[in-house]
């Protein structure tokens, strides 16, 4: 699996619990933590990713 596969899926699993968030109204603490370790991570990924493209 290349970075841009991990950053992405990683992203569309943010989209999905902050959805759930808000449906639910549990947007609480826990999940906004979760939500910015997912995004962080994702970019992470996706730069990994932009480096090994470009060296």
């Amino acid at each position: 699996m290349t970075p841009f596969y991990i950053a992405g899926g990683l992203l569309v699993v943010a989209q999905v619990l902050g959805i759930y968030a808000l449906v639910s109204k549990r947007a609480d603490f826990i999940f906004a933590l979760v939500m910015v370790v997912l995004v962080v991570t994702a970019l992470a990924a996706g730069a990994d990713g932009v480096y090994n493209q470009l060296h």
